[in-house]
């Protein structure tokens, strides 16, 4: 009798502390449709271009700007991957903002600024990279779009921004 009290003793003690442990299975997360990185990119025939999800406000701080307009900064990377040497030039790079306004880079202001991390036009060899920093001058309160390189040899890539592009100070 004994035997069988700590058997069955036993056996709920292993079936108590089996329930008690039981807990509703969570659901798995399902990713962001975009990834949340700090860049973002595109690519054509080779060649990919990679921008800083965040445009980095400067007026004020570096840069003046002229009345009813703000300056910005965004960092631009173009990739060669393919067997050619491909130019590349930061008047390859157009902004759009919502409104359907065109901004290309103030080359005075990126020198100014920037200095030796401008965005310089160069030709790439394959399996190298270039780029850099490019101010541009925008109108307040605009809400950019996309970035848009097009350059001479055909290749045409629009990097779009999130609804929540950030701008930072």
């Amino acid at each position: 009798m004994k035997k069988l009290t700590v058997i069955l003793f036993s056996i709920l003690l292993l079936v108590s502390a089996g329930c008690a442990g039981s807990k509703k299975k969570e659901p798995v997360p399902v990713p962001p449709s975009q990834p949340d990185t700090s860049h973002l990119t595109a690519e054509d025939k080779g060649l990919e271009v990679s921008i800083s999800r965040e445009m980095r406000a400067l007026t004020g701080m570096i840069a003046s700007s002229r009345e009813g307009y703000e300056v910005y900064s965004i960092q631009v990377a173009v990739a060669n991957n393919s067997k050619d040497n491909v130019p590349i030039s930061p008047d390859f790079v157009t902004l759009k903002a919502s409104d359907r306004t065109e901004y290309k880079y103030s080359p005075d202001l990126t020198e100014t600024v920037t200095s030796k991390a401008a965005f310089k036009e160069v030709t790439l060899p394959p399996d190298y990279r270039g780029g850099g920093l490019l101010i541009f001058e925008l109108k307040k309160g605009s809400v950019m779009e996309n970035l848009n390189y097009k350059d001479d040899s055909g290749h045409d890539m629009t990097v779009k921004f999130p609804s929540d592009v950030k701008v930072s100070i």
